[in-house]
C-alpha cells in the first residue's frame, strides 16, 4: 500500500493547490515541507500531523538532498503517511527524480501528485501569457543555476528564431544570461521580465531589456525566489496587470482568531491579493514557522477575526519571544476588511 505521496504546492497562491494535493495533505501523517512551500497550507494538515521542515536558502541547506531522502524513507518505513510537499511542480527543476529513486531503493511504492510550475503561474500573474500566437511557437525551461555548466547547455538560438525562454532563480546569474545571449547582437533588445514571489501579494515586477535588465535591476532589491521571463511575450504585459488590480493587491496583513482562522479565510484575502499568514494559537507545531515569518517578513498589521481580543495575539506574542507592534484590526462585523 502506498503512503508517500511526493505533492506539487504550487508556485505560493495557496489557492493554486490541487484538489488531490490537498486530500493528501489533510490526512498525512508527517509533512516534509520546502522553504518556498507557503506556511499556509499546513493549516490543511490534520491536528496530530507532524511537520518537519527542510527549508534551502542559497549555499545553506537545512537539509541536505540525501538527509531529506532518508527522512522520507524512515517515516514511511514506520507506517506512517508521508507528503513531501515541494514549491510549485515537483519535477520541475525539483529534484523529485533524486526522491523518488531513495523511494524505489528502499523497497517502497509512491505517488507523485504535480502541482503548477512556477514559469507559467508567476508570468501569467504579471500579465504574461508563456505563449501568443503573434509572439511564439515554443518555451525553454531552464535552470538559472551554474551547476554542471547549466547555463553553457542552453541553446540561444531558440530565442532568435521566436520562442521564450523562462529561467527559475536565476537572479545571481543574470549577468551570465544577459552575456550568453547577447553573442547574438539582435538579440539585445528582446524583452525581459523578472517576477519576484510570483502570484503572491508581495509580487514585485520588472521589466526591460536585455541590453538594460542589469542596470535596472542593480536599482532595486529584488532577489530570489524569481522567475525571469525572456521573449517577444512580456510585451504583452500591461502596466500593471490582472493580479497587480485586484483591491488589496499589496497588502500585508497577519490574521489570528482564538478559534483558528480556516483555510477558506485564508484564500477569501489571497484572491483578493492580499499577502496574508494566519497565527495558529498556542499550537506548538507553528512556532518555529511564526517566529521566521515574523522576523524575515513586514506586515500592515494584524486582523482579528471571530471576536478574538488583541490580548490575546499579544499574549501570542509574548510566548514566541516576538518583540514587535503591530497595528491592529478587528473584523467585526465579518468581511469588513475584504469590503473596505
Amino acid at each position: 500500500m502506498t503512503n508517500v505521496y511526493l505533492i506539487g504546492a504550487g508556485p505560493g497562491d495557496p489557492g493554486l493547490l490541487t484538489q488531490k494535493g490537498r486530500r493528501h495533505l489533510e490526512t498525512a501523517d508527517i509533512i516534509i515541507y520546502d522553504r518556498l512551500v507557503n506556511p499556509t497550507l499546513l493549516y490543511l494538515a490534520k491536528k496530530d500531523a507532524e511537520f518537519l521542515y527542510c527549508g534551502k536558502l542559497p549555499r545553506h541547506h537545512i537539509m541536505r538532498q540525501d538527509q531529506i531522502n532518508a527522512a522520507i524513507v524512515a517515516n514511511a518505513a514506520q507506517g506512517k503517511k508521508v507528503v513531501r510537499l515541494k514549491g510549485g511542480d515537483p519535477a520541475i527543476f525539483g529534484r523529485v527524480g533524486e526522491e523518488m529513486k531513495a523511494i524505489r531503493d528502499a523497497g517502497l511504492t509512491y505517488q507523485v501528485i504535480p502541482g503548477i510550475t512556477s514559469s507559467s503561474a508567476a508570468a501569467i500573474y504579471a500579465g504574461i501569457p508563456l505563449t501568443h500566437r503573434d509572439h511564439n511557437g515554443h518555451v525553454t525551461f531552464a535552470t538559472g543555476h551554474q551547476k554542471n555548466n547549466a547555463l553553457t547547455e542552453i541553446d540561444m538560438t531558440t530565442l532568435a528564431q521566436g520562442g521564450t525562454l523562462a529561467f527559475y532563480m536565476g537572479i545571481e546569474n543574470l549577468p551570465r544570461i544577459c552575456e550568453k545571449i547577447t553573442k547574438q547582437p539582435e538579440l539585445a533588445k528582446l524583452p525581459v521580465a523578472i517576477i519576484e514571489w510570483g502570484t503572491l501579494g508581495r509580487q514585485k515586477v520588472l521589466t526591460g531589456t536585455i541590453a538594460t535588465i542589469e542596470s535596472e535591476l542593480a536599482q532595486t532589491t529584488m532577489a530570489n525566489p524569481a522567475m525571469i521571463i525572456i521573449g517577444n511575450v512580456v510585451k504583452e504585459r500591461s502596466d500593471t496587470s490582472w493580479f497587480e488590480q485586484t483591491p488589496l493587491f499589496g497588502k500585508r496583513y497577519l490574521l489570528a482568531s482564538e478559534t483558528g482562522v480556516t483555510f477558506d479565510q485564508i484564500c477569501n484575502y489571497t484572491e483578493l491579493g492580499a499577502h496574508v499568514y494566519a497565527l495558529r494559537i498556542q499550537d506548538a507545531r507553528f512556532d518555529d514557522i511564526t517566529t521566521r515569518v515574523l522576523s524575515e517578513q513586514q506586515w500592515d498589521g494584524v486582523i482579528l477575526h471571530d471576536g478574538t481580543p488583541a490580548r490575546i495575539f499579544q499574549e501570542e506574542l509574548l510566548r514566541l519571544g516576538i518583540n514587535e507592534t503591530f497595528h491592529i484590526f478587528q473584523n467585526d462585523p465579518a468581511h469588513v476588511i475584504l469590503e473596505g
